[in-house]
This record gives structure tokens, sequence and C-alpha cells, in this order.
């Protein structure tokens, strides 16, 4: 049958056809004349018909043959593509890697990794999904991400989490508010001021909530945003001040708004890479893997 054809048949009868000799042909694959024929009538077998006319004294493609071969050629120099696409892959010079990215880290390192990745593996592509840190993850349970940069919240079976940022909540304030002058300060101190609260469906603000219990409760609520980014250019405008993760301060460093650490207690996210349990990464989304650790190592410290 044709499905039980090698390779080596299909290269034995090209070689045989380019070169018009069976010793010519057995001398180029170092194989014996009675091993090269054998492979030939296999094959003849395989499709039911002779490819090869011959002589005492020559041999010459058949009809069958000469329509035969093209299709035989474009089989062997598929395959050969396909084994240096493969080699490609495993030396990270070619391929995708697709991943998730929570809103915090697509807002603040994410450019960083992405550039020095490229700058090494210029020919691999990168597809990023932006997600909440919930959905990121759903991405690489399904399959849809090979990796996912953000929080893992609660441990998932089917999940690796490697922890790289611990990012503590601070407020965030304009430069002329009375708190832009203080080192720190604690949930204590700030419960009677504005505050500009993420809506009750984020995650950040159920972390928040989880911690803080009543105090979180007796924070102002009269204006809730859906985004650090709407929260941020509020405080930038004085309308108030935020509780926000300390890492987004990179994201709007034009913004003229000032940083206070806040404790008493003392709430952080964990930042990190999320991949699947058990299963191999490709050589390009091991080599961002790596890349995207350098640098949420380096931010950090």
């Amino acid at each position: 049958m044709i499905r039980d054809t090698s390779l080596g048949e299909l290269i034995a009868f090209v070689s045989v056809a380019r070169l018009g000799s069976f010793a010519l042909a057995a001398d180029e694959l170092l194989v014996t004349q009675s091993a090269l024929s054998k492979r030939i009538k296999k094959l003849e077998s395989s499709i039911g018909a002779p490819l090869l006319d011959r002589t005492t004294r020559s041999v010459s493609v058949s009809t069958l043959g000469r329509e035969f071969l093209p299709k035989a050629k474009r089989i062997i120099e598929d395959y050969d593509r396909s084994l240096n696409d493969m080699s490609e892959l495993v030396k990270v010079r070619k391929g995708v890697v697709t991943l998730s990215c929570n809103m915090t880290l697509s807002d603040t390192l994410l450019p960083e990794i992405i550039e020095r990745f490229k700058t090494f593996h210029p020919d691999i592509r990168v597809k990023v999904h932006e997600d909440s840190s919930p959905q990121a993850l759903e991405r690489v349970l399904s399959g849809q991400s090979e990796i996912a940069f953000g929080t893992l919240g609660k441990p998932h079976p089917d999940l690796e989490f490697e922890q790289l940022i611990d990012d503590p909540f601070v407020i965030a304030c304009h430069k002329s508010h009375p708190l832009a002058s203080s080192t720190s300060t604690t949930w204590e101190d700030v419960k009677n001021q504005h505050f500009i609260l993420l809506r009750p469906e984020s995650s950040t603000r159920k972390l928040l909530q989880s911690h803080l219990g009543t105090h979180y409760d007796v924070l102002s609520n009269d204006i809730q945003v859906g985004h650090f980014h709407s929260q941020l250019s509020l405080v930038a405008r004085g309308i108030g001040i935020a509780a926000t993760p300390s890492l987004i301060r990179l994201s709007r460093r034009d913004l003229d708004i000032a940083i206070i650490p806040i404790s008493e207690p003392t709430i952080s996210r964990k930042l990190g890479i999320v991949t699947y349990k058990g299963r191999a990464l490709s050589p390009a989304a091991e080599e961002l893997r790596r890349v995207a650790a350098s640098v949420m190592q380096s931010a950090d410290g």
C-alpha cells in the first residue's frame, strides 16, 4: 500500500532517475546495488506499476515514473524543509510564542520583556493577549497561551507559578496633597480621605477587601473606575487618592503623583510566570520565560 512507502524508497527512485544508473545511485547513497534494487521494487509494488524501464545496458524512467517523479521530489523537499524548520525552532530562530499578560504587567514590564526578547530573536513572532489575571490563567489552561504573566491567586492543581515580584500596595496622591510629604502612612490614617476605587468585580479590589475587612468598608466610594489608568488620571487631577499596587507607578511617570508606602497591614500582590504543570514549553516560550524572569527579578529588586 502507498502508506507503507518509506522516504528511503522515494530517495532511491529519485536518485536512479537523476543519475540513470543503479551503480552510481548506490555509490551516492552508500548502499549496495542489491539493497537499492530492493527499495525500488518495494516502491513499485506499493504503487502497482513499474517506475523504471530496465535493460541489461541501461535504466530509464517509465511513462508512469515520469509522472510520479515530480511528486516524489516534492515529498522529499517537504520533508527536508520540515526537518529544517524543526531545527530552527529548537535553536529558537523561528516560530511563534503566544502569551497572556495581566494589565499591570502589560502597562509596565512587558515592553521591556518583548524588547529584550526580540533583540536576540528577531524572527520569533510574539502574540500577546492582554487580560485580567483570571483570564490569563484560563488561556493557559485551555492551551490558547503557552505562558502567562500575572498573579495566580488560589493555587491550581494544573498550574505552575514562579513568583518573581512582591508588589505592595501604596497610596497614590497628587503632589500637592497633604499626604505627599509623608514617608509612610497607615490604613487607619487614611480612612477619612476621599478614595477613588476600582469597581467591585476587580480582583485587585477583592484582594484589598479580603485583607482590610471593615477598614475597606469605611473608604469613600462615590467614584469607581474600571482600570488603574483612569484611577491615576483622576488622582493626578487632585480629585482624590487611590490605593494601588506599587508597580503601577511605572506606567504613569508623566503624572504629578506622589507614592506613599502604607502599612498596618502591609498588603501585596504576588506576580510571576504561570505555566501548565507538566507540559514542556516550546524552545521559544522557554526563552521568553527566561527573559521575563530576568526583567521581573530586576523590577522586584
